[in-house]
Parts: C-alpha cells; sequence; structure tokens
C-alpha cells in the first residue's frame, strides 16, 4: 500500500478514532510486523501535538513460548507493576490505540487451551481497569487493522496459494481502503458524517423506549430485555470535556447494554468468532432468564466451555448491536475472520461485560450495584453475529407495541412513524 494511503489512514485514527488531542498522550498496541506503519503513525502523531507516542509491538510467539515452556505456576501471575502503568494511562488521560493484524492467526488455536486459559485470564484481570475506563468512556480508545499475509489468506482462502501472500495482502488494503474511504480526498470528513448518521439512528432508537428486542430467523427466536430509557451508542462516543472519538473504525452499529437477567430463546450464530485464540464455527445458544443454559459449536465447541469458565458472567449477555445490510462490510461479501470487521457485518450479541454508560445512572454504580440491577460485569467480552437478510429485527415498548426495526437484512426507521418520533 502507497505511503498516502497509510498516511490517510494514520490520520483517520488519530483525528477521529482517539480524537488525539495537543499533549495528549498516545499507547498503541500491535505486532512487530506493523513496525514500519507503527514509525509513521508516531510521526503523524506527533505532527498534531501529542505529548508523548508509547509502542507496545508483542509478538504472539512470545506468548507460544510461554505456554510450552513457562512454569505452570506462574502462567496465573498478575504483575504487580501493571497496576501502576494503569493508574498512569487513566489518569493522565491517555488515548488508546489497539490494532488487529496477528503474523499467524491460527498460533493461539493450536496452544495447550488450559494453559493459554490461565494467561489469558491473568491477562484480562490486570487489564480490567484500563478496560473499564475505555467502556466508560473516561479513556479515548480506537481498534482498527492493518492487513498481514496469513491473516489475507484466511479473508481470501479460494485464492491463496503459496507464492501470492504479497497479492493477497494488497487485496485486503484494496477492500480494506473502500470500507475506510481511504480514496476520498478527507477519510476523516466522511467518517464525521457516518458519526451523524449513526448518531440520528439512535437517537430515532431511543425515541421508541424499548423493553425488549427480538431476533426471528434460521435457528434464531430470541429475545434481549432493555433497560428503560436505555441509551444507544453508535458513530463515537463524547466524553464529559466535550471531545469524542470512535472506539471502532470501521463502525456500522447502534447498540446498547441490555439487562442480563431478560434472554430468552435460541441464537444462531452465522459467522465464525475468534474465541481465546480460536476461530468458533456454527455457534448457538439457548438462554433461560438471561443464562446461557445449553450451547454448541460446528467447529471448536470446547473453546466455550473455556471461554464460559473464565468467568460467571461470561454466560450472560453485555451487549446488544444493530447493524443493516447497508454496511459496506457486509457489500463485500467477504468474511474478515476479524471481529472488528465481522461484528459491523451483522446484528450481534456479546457475552461478557456490558458498557455502563448505556445505562441510566450506570456510571454512578458500583460494581455489586451494576449486577443487582442487572448491568454486566465481566472479566470478558466476545461478539456474536446473529443477523443476516433471513433475520427480522422487531423492538417492543413497554406496552408491548410492535416497531419493526429491521426487515430482509435492511433497517426500516425511515418510514413516516419514526421520522414523526424524530421530530
Amino acid at each position: 500500500m502507497n505511503e498516502v494511503i497509510e498516511r490517510k489512514y494514520a490520520r483517520l485514527l488519530l483525528e477521529v478514532g482517539v480524537g488525539l488531542k495537543v499533549g495528549q498522550k498516545l499507547v498503541v498496541a500491535a505486532e512487530p510486523y506493523h513496525w514500519e506503519f507503527l514509525v509513521l503513525l508516531t510521526e503523524e502523531a506527533y505532527k498534531m501535538g501529542a505529548g508523548y507516542v508509547l509502542v507496545e509491538a508483542t509478538d504472539s510467539r512470545m506468548t507460544e513460548a510461554r505456554v510450552k515452556h513457562g512454569a505452570k505456576e506462574n502462567l496465573g501471575d498478575v504483575l504487580g507493576w501493571v497496576e501502576k502503568k494503569n493508574e498512569c494511562l487513566i489518569n493522565e488521560g491517555w488515548a488508546r490505540l489497539s490494532f488487529f493484524g496477528p503474523t499467524d492467526p491460527d498460533l493461539m488455536g493450536a496452544l495447550d487451551g488450559g494453559r493459554l486459559g490461565l494467561i489469558q485470564r491473568a491477562a484480562s484481570i490486570s487489564g480490567k481497569p484500563v478496560s473499564e475506563a475505555c467502556g466508560s468512556g473516561e479513556m479515548a480508545w480506537c481498534v482498527a487493522a492493518l492487513p498481514t499475509p496469513k491473516w489475507a489468506a484466511k479473508v481470501f482462502k479460494e485464492e491463496a496459494t503459496a507464492d501470492n501472500s504479497a497479492d493477497l495482502v494488497q487485496s485486503l488494503w484494496g477492500e480494506m481502503v473502500k470500507i475506510l474511504s481511504l480514496d476520498d480526498e478527507n477519510p476523516s470528513a466522511v467518517w464525521k458524517k457516518k458519526g451523524e448518521t449513526l448518531h440520528a439512528r439512535c437517537a430515532k432508537l431511543m425515541k421508541l423506549n424499548l423493553r425488549s428486542v427480538k431476533f426471528t430467523g434460521p435457528g434464531t427466536d430470541l429475545t434481549v430485555g432493555c433497560f428503560e430509557d436505555a441509551k444507544w451508542i453508535g458513530g463515537g462516543i463524547v466524553r464529559p470535556d466535550g471531545s469524542g472519538f470512535i472506539p471502532n473504525l470501521p463502525t456500522e452499529e447502534c447498540f446498547t447494554t441490555p439487562d442480563m437477567r431478560a434472554t430468552e430463546g435460541r441464537a444462531q450464530v452465522v459467522r465464525p468468532v475468534n474465541v481465546l485464540g480460536q476461530s468458533v464455527e456454527g455457534a448457538w445458544f439457548v438462554f433461560k432468564e438471561g443464562k446461557v443454559v445449553e450451547y454448541g459449536a460446528e467447529k471448536n465447541k470446547e473453546t466455550l466451555d473455556r471461554y464460559f469458565d473464565m468467568c460467571p458472567q461470561a454466560a450472560l449477555l453485555g451487549e446488544l448491536a444493530l447493524v443493516d445490510g447497508s454496511s459496506p462490510i457486509y457489500q463485500s461479501g467477504h468474511v474478515y475472520e476479524c471481529i472488528l470487521y465481522d461484528e459491523n457485518a451483522s446484528c450481534h450479541v456479546a457475552l461478557g461485560n456490558g458498557y455502563a454508560m448505556a445505562v441510566p445512572g450506570g456510571l454512578e454504580m458500583s460494581k455489586e450495584e451494576k449486577l443487582e440491577n442487572g448491568v454486566n460485569v465481566s472479566l470478558v467480552h466476545t461478539d456474536f453475529m446473529i443477523g443476516g437478510p433471513e433475520v427480522d429485527v422487531t423492538g417492543y415498548d413497554a406496552e408491548g407495541k410492535e416497531f419493526p426495526l429491521i426487515r430482509g437484512g435492511d433497517f426500516v426507521l425511515d418510514g413516516s412513524l419514526y421520522n414523526l418520533l424524530s421530530k
């Protein structure tokens, strides 16, 4: 990919993704494979006035070495100095930018699941303060992606050969350029406009004050309970000081935090999902009184076993998100084997931690109060895609009044009723 496009991408992530301010410090997480882009990104950040840029490049092969050869009694260690680092990141107002772009997307899935799980659980515990600060909007953050040969080969698996990896990387870049509008003269302006569109859609959803959302389609008959006056969020988050950021680039979703106690029925997952480093395919879940009581998968069901063992709250929902067929990610026709892209191609629900900012009074609640009031608090958060052209989505208010939301894969929020409500 040429440098002009890469610099546009870097500026988009800094200007719109994390909303970098003059003097603000930035921490970036990625794999060493992307070092040249990280140097370019750092340069653009300092041009914008960044106070400091800290790049944390970690190689998954180091995790492999620890899983294979590390002493078992040390695999679950939570390092004490990380607590001080987390305090600094939060209290000093750092922004956080993380990249998906694994050198080997299948490496984690080939490791001993029990030993890897100990490491992953410890990482979730030690990273909880920062994840909570991001989830509440206290800390500006963004997740994006960078291509690698092996990731590109998974996306274009039917075309992959032993000697065309460079071509496949360029093909993946080409898809990302279209999805991210990097071929536009001003991608940041495009995404600010998209943010306004998603904000308007969320405003219409909030006018309806839905108390439940029902998904109906092949293998799916699921009702998700919603909080009264719940906030729907899309197109970015506005912080208390008035600044904003978009946590995911790309993004196509309008999401809320559901009442974890009020999910009933069955959900069929329509795309592969990376869970604890393994690709889980053909997953399905049955919920009763909010909790997963039955589940299965065509591939790697045992990974779901490990996932639910990570935390008791992993079996309850923490997010409900609506995405329709106008998404350019869905329109591309590809399965990206990357949750950032695939979740923005389809309606989805997340098992695990919820976003308190979407719940009235949620940001003022303690952990115990959140759980008592139905807001999920968990070490994990994983999205599972359940929407598509054959899945209808319908909302219901407190009186049981029905509101069609998605039909034939497309939002129907532009009808006369919704226009009237939005005035």
